[in-house]
């Protein structure tokens, strides 16, 4: 069963709800050790190098997952920044590499593995307590949201059900947006049978204009939503954020941030055949 949090504001930067609890779980069962082994009169080298192993595990089996999509750009692996880590992984070999090095002393030994546990398993239900769960995401056809083609066509988002369609809310000013809208562009040019909205958020005709015949970019896509209406119907609280919407209007998935290749083929495939 995967856990769906909404993503957490913090001044000016915007921070996904599920990185936010692993990030506590895992502080909470470094911190516990490092005092656990400190009363013993040990060190806990050991329990940071364990974490290193599991992020290395989690982005590898990622991307062993995802090949395909990174045999395209091999430098897409180092920026993890865009997300895509198999927790499962990570967690198994963390766990794993830890107790392989019980058996050596003067290594941990099993029970020093155990309050750590116990510590990242509690902060993580608090955590999880504490959060708001991500809300159900209205369907398509319910949002009232008057947007703009660049051409000055006017249309709703209920305009667009019928075919499955991937919604991308953009700014000029925001790079992450500038760095993945031409891969959004190319890869699902290159996919028949979806759909592609680029709605602007909150930025005039002449701005995004402006951007796009300096990038090259086609406007076919590109709608204007100068009163950040999707935003609100969808409580986005950073930009990128990309909505994959099936055939009957249903969101099915709302990815927070940028998007990669390979997360935006994983998404793709909660919109079915």
């Amino acid at each position: 069963m995967s856990i769906s949090l909404a993503p957490i504001r913090i001044g000016p930067v915007a921070l996904s709800g599920e990185r936010l609890l692993v990030a506590v779980a895992v502080l909470a069962a470094l911190v516990c050790v490092e005092l656990v082994a400190r009363r013993r009169g040990r060190d806990a080298d050991w329990a940071w190098t364990a974490v290193i192993v599991g992020l290395l595990a989690a982005r590898l089996a990622w991307v062993t997952a995802h090949l395909p999509a990174y045999l395209a750009r091999p430098q897409e692996i180092l920026f993890v920044w865009q997300g895509g880590f198999t927790a499962w992984a990570g967690a198994l070999a963390a766990v794993a590499w830890a107790v392989g090095r019980s058996w050596r002393a003067p290594g941990p030994r099993i029970r020093d593995l155990l309050p750590g546990l116990a510590a990242a398993g509690a902060a993580g239900v608090v955590t999880l307590a504490l959060l708001p769960a991500e809300p159900a995401p209205p369907s398509l056809d319910t949002v009232r949201a008057p947007l703009t083609s660049m051409s000055g066509e006017v249309a709703a988002p209920a305009d667009w059900v019928g075919r499955p369609l991937v919604v991308n809310l953009w700014a000029t000013w925001c790079g992450p947006c500038r760095r993945e809208l031409p891969m959004l562009i190319e890869e699902l040019e290159a996919r028949e049978g979806i759909d592609l909205a680029l709605a602007s958020q909150g930025e005039a005709q002449g701005t995004v204009a402006r951007y796009l015949e300096a990038e090259g970019l086609a406007a076919q896509a590109v709608w204007l939503d100068p009163e950040q209406a999707l935003s609100r119907a969808y409580g986005v609280v950073g930009l990128p954020t990309t909505l994959f919407v099936d055939r009957s209007g249903e969101v099915r998935r709302v990815a927070f941030g940028e998007l990669n290749r390979a997360r935006l083929a994983a998404s793709l495939g909660a919109l079915g055949p």
